[in-house]
């Protein structure tokens, strides 16, 4: 073959690699490509899937072309004659539809295909072959003297060596933004690896920061308190709430740690400023109400790559390669994500809203990370503490008692928001492992009347220490008869357990889990931050606890972090509760505030002696 049809060859080959480049994607990922085209999720997914298997084939018959365009002449014309075509097609969708910008992109490169592929066939091919144009004959002549002169092999030469470099860049800057790993942020202070140091999960499970940022400012409408809406801790100085990591692997990246759901905070007063309390439940925090921005965001229409990264650039100076990666690239992918998020935790729809400080801790295990079929069970329960873990080596964990693995149900935990093998950073989770360990409890922050609580140890001792110190005879055993809701315990199924049986996580096997009927005796350490009570915090003070189940509270409202000393518990009635707390009702599934009846037919004195007594712990 003369040059002329080995760059036809070349140039129908690089159509081809821009047809599997848009058919991969529309085949594996129509999502991601819907957003990277700006089409939002309006295509759909079954018939882009059916036009990327159209590209494919028509790629097969384009490189017979490619390979050999003598052998059949006609069929080369043919293949830049279905270029043109094309290009014809696009200016009609360029009337029809609403994104002529993306429709006269479409047009130009067929378009640019077939006349230089046109081009060179009409150049290459023996004069029989050729499209014959008499009326051109001169100008015809002209071009082929020129394209004739242009074209040398010392040209070729250089313009391979160009292309090489151009590809060498490309691939450079593609793995500098998405794949460099940069070392993470270490935190001298303890409290403040706890608060921002990155445990390491997966890069679906991370969001840009520069999205982060700007989240809040292009939805005001959906989050008119900043992220403090969701009960997040934020902090002066610190651009991230607390639980909130900041890595840069490709591009600087928000992931979320252990302290997102392991931090509280209490005010004395309204007027108070808060206190940070590590290791503690995050009472105050909304996960599903931030899990349902996020995809909320994901389906509106505002939140497309153009417009994200025109607010991105109110505030960051990007360069046209980084605006070039997130437009294409990082921006789709966010979305795509988030977009994932909503598909995947659909199945929250249909149960009761969780509310601040509570979480579904195992469905989202069972159904998004091992794939199990919707059983349509409530996992619904308190954060807990995980302070002092020293003394809770191999006991039972959980409330249902269902691990003795310290290690295993930290892993478990991680693997449920995200980390994976290969992503987990083994020495800052043992950093935060080895600090839970030594964490004491909180010690109570009001006054304690000595004498009193001295009244009260007697009674603890009389009516509480059975279960709740490890010399009492149900310490650490699973307590069916506390009769307390059962929907958590119903649904830690063994179907569950036989998954974590058989399932690694890096070299870790899950084998410490097992299916129980009940919850667990164990320590009551710090117990007057851990409100509200029971496992599904469905009780709002020790007091209320100490009640018969039908005069506890019916509704309430937790998330609230104003401290009442008196009942021990957050404020949980009133204006500032109402405004700022989850209204809690009892009456709704697996919000059953009844059980745990014990101690509940003392003396009102006994009572008030018991709660001070409670307070040393």
């Amino acid at each position: 073959m003369n040059q002329h049809l080995k760059w036809f060859g070349r140039i129908v080959w690089i159509g081809i690699l821009i047809n599997l480049i848009l058919a991969i994607p529309a085949i594996l990922s129509p999502r991601l490509l819907n957003i990277t085209l700006g089409l939002g999720t309006e295509s759909s997914d079954v018939w882009l899937r059916n036009v990327g298997m159209l590209l494919i084939s028509c790629s097969i018959f384009y490189a017979v072309a490619a390979h050999d365009p003598l052998r059949y002449p006609a069929y080369s014309w043919l293949v830049a004659i279905s270029r043109l075509i094309a290009a014809v097609f696009w200016i009609y969708m360029m009337r029809v539809t609403a994104y002529p910008a993306l429709m006269r992109q479409f047009f130009f490169t067929d378009l640019a295909f077939g006349l230089v592929e046109g081009l060179f066939l009409q150049l290459g091919l023996p004069a029989d072959s050729k499209i014959r144009l008499p009326n051109l004959k001169r100008l015809w002549l002209g071009f082929v003297a020129l394209i004739k002169a242009k074209w040398r092999l010392k040209s070729v030469r250089i313009g391979l060596v160009v292309v090489i470099l151009l590809v060498g860049f490309v691939g450079y800057e593609l793995w500098d933004h998405l794949l460099r790993k940069r070392p993470d942020i270490v935190y001298a202070s303890q409290q403040d690896h706890w608060k921002h140091g990155a445990i390491g999960l997966s890069n679906e499970s991370r969001v840009p920061f520069y999205v982060w940022k700007v989240l809040p400012r292009m939805f005001a409408d959906k989050l008119p308190g900043g992220w403090s809406s969701f009960g997040l801790i934020t902090e002066p100085g610190n651009e991230l709430p607390v639980g909130f990591a900041l890595r840069d692997i490709g591009y600087p990246a928000v992931e979320a740690n252990c302290a997102l759901c392991h931090t509280g905070s209490y005010r004395k007063s309204p007027s108070d400023k808060p206190t940070l309390i590590y290791g503690g439940p995050a009472h105050e925090m909304d996960l599903q109400a931030f899990q349902r921005f996020l995809s909320a965001c994901a389906t509106d229409p505002r939140f497309t790559p153009d417009n994200v990264l025109s607010e991105i650039k109110k505030t960051e100076n990007l360069s046209w390669i980084d605006s070039l990666i997130y437009r294409y690239l990082i921006l789709p992918a966010t979305i795509q994500g988030m977009q994932q998020q909503k598909l995947d935790y659909a199945w929250e729809d249909s149960r009761p809203t969780q509310g601040r400080g509570r979480v579904d801790t195992f469905n989202p295990t069972k159904f998004i990370v091992y794939k199990l079929p919707d059983d349509h069970s409530i996992g619904t329960t308190d954060l807990p503490q995980v302070w002092n873990q020293k003394p809770r080596e191999h006991l039972w964990l959980h409330w249902d008692g269902n691990n003795n693995e310290i290690e295993q149900r930290n892993y478990a935990a991680a693997m449920a928001i995200g980390a994976r093998p290969d992503t987990v950073i083994p020495e800052s989770f043992k950093r935060d492992t080895d600090f839970l360990l030594a964490l004491p409890p909180p010690a109570y922050p009001f006054e304690i009347s000595q004498d009193l609580a001295k009244q009260g140890a007697a009674v603890f001792k009389t009516n509480c220490s059975a279960c709740h110190t490890p010399e009492g005879k149900d310490f650490g055993k699973v307590m069916p008869e506390v009769g307390t809701d059962r929907h958590r315990v119903d649904s830690f199924t063994q179907q569950l357990v036989d998954k974590f049986h058989t399932v690694k996580f890096g070299n870790i096997l899950f084998t410490a889990y097992r299916k129980t009927d009940g919850y667990v005796a164990t320590f009551v350490d710090g117990l007057w931050a851990r409100a509200p009570y029971l496992h599904h915090g469905a009780v709002p003070s020790l007091w209320d606890l100490l009640q018969a189940a039908n005069a506890r509270p019916k509704v309430f409202y937790r998330g609230y972090n104003v401290y009442d000393p008196k009942k021990l518990g957050y404020v949980s009635d009133g204006p500032e509760a109402e405004k700022y707390g989850f209204r809690y009702d009892t009456t709704i599934p697996g919000n059953s505030n009844a059980g745990h009846e014990y101690g509940t037919t003392l003396s009102d004195a006994d009572k008030w002696a018991l709660i001070e007594y409670l307070k040393t712990l």
